[in-house]
């Protein structure tokens, strides 16, 4: 069956071109040897296509399973991926057409053959081996052109400072459990959501900005475009929240040290031999060994990038990206 290619977007005035969808593909993977050195929880049958330069940043983009949102957030993580490598990954599948579309961009493109993301990261992880600092993106997250640069800056000047010896950071992302009480006190828009909503506090799970999709739309509504909310944001010094609680870590930037240091992402094989789901592990242990090892997790204000929808609000975002695209696409 062929494959629809989307139409061309626009950002920020420059045409790039959108990815291709996913076209599922029955060869089998190749059988790569991960580098010496490897242990368990990084070895799996995958295809590796290595168009690295050795540099000491990666950019570790997890995708393929949400091709409706390619066309919107493609284009803006291409904008903002400017600098170190980049591998984009498939945990479980092999997409020849996202492997196309890496080779017109020159991005490495990484697929396994079991659909694990934590499996995923390790192996990419490990077949870069030249690479000191990883950026880990979602398909979902929705990026301005200095979301990775002013990450990495703000990682390297809360490092240098010495206060907090911090574990991984993460930009201010609005649909999120941690970040949006204090954005929403810092746009003055607290006192609204919490008269439609109730409460705002903070948690991983079990809130409506969690689980409504009416919370989800209510809070892009109030801050599209993203380049307008990160203005507002610039106009202060930035701030940076410690996380003392676990969090969505749809982008999140941390050391190679860091990632050994908590051993490695857990890949449960019994769970998986099961047909188990394991999502959510990575982030889990991430979030856990970072309070344990007293190397926490910091969210920048200086950093901005958005985040689509939860699972139960996934299908009325959908919804609402066909009705106003343009909310998403500046």
């Amino acid at each position: 069956m062929a494959a629809a290619v989307a139409k061309p977007v626009h950002v920020r005035g420059a045409q790039r071109r959108a990815p291709l969808p996913i076209t599922a593909v029955k060869d089998p993977f190749r059988a790569l040897t991960p580098s010496a050195g490897a242990n368990w929880a990084s070895r799996d049958h995958h295809c590796f296509d290595d168009r690295s330069r050795k540099s000491k940043v990666l950019i570790c983009f997890m995708a393929g399973y949400k091709p409706e949102l390619w066309q919107y957030a493609m284009p803006r993580f291409s904008a903002a991926a400017t600098q170190g490598d980049i591998c984009l990954v498939t945990p479980g599948l092999r997409s020849d057409d996202l492997r196309k579309h890496c080779r017109t961009e020159g991005w490495s493109y990484l697929g396994t053959a079991v659909p694990d993301v934590s499996l995923a990261q390790n192996l990419c992880y490990q077949l870069h081996p030249y690479a000191s600092m990883f950026v880990k993106v979602d398909e979902d997250m929705f990026l301005l052109p200095d979301t990775i640069t002013k990450l990495l800056s703000q990682y390297h000047a809360i490092k240098a400072d010495g206060v907090v010896d911090l574990g991984f950071i993460a930009p201010m992302m609005p649909l999120n459990g941690i970040c949006y009480r204090p954005l929403l006190e810092m746009l003055g828009l607290l006192g609204d959501f919490e008269h439609r909503f109730g409460k705002a506090r903070s948690a991983h799970a079990g809130l409506p900005i969690q689980d409504d999709p009416k919370t989800a739309r209510w809070i892009w509504e109030k801050t599209a475009p993203l380049s307008a909310t990160a203005e507002k944001l610039g106009r202060k010094p930035p701030v940076h929240l410690p996380c003392s609680i676990r969090l969505n870590i749809g982008m999140i930037a941390f050391e190679r040290k860091f990632w050994r240091d908590v051993g490695y992402l857990p890949v449960n094989r019994r769970r998986l031999g099961a047909g188990l789901t394991t999502q959510g592990a990575d982030e889990e242990h991430i979030c856990g060994k970072a309070v344990t090892l007293s190397r926490p997790g910091v969210v920048t204000t200086a950093a901005l990038a958005g985040h689509f929808a939860f699972n139960a609000q996934y299908e009325s975002m959908l919804k609402l990206l066909k009705r106003r695209p343009k909310l998403f696409s500046v």
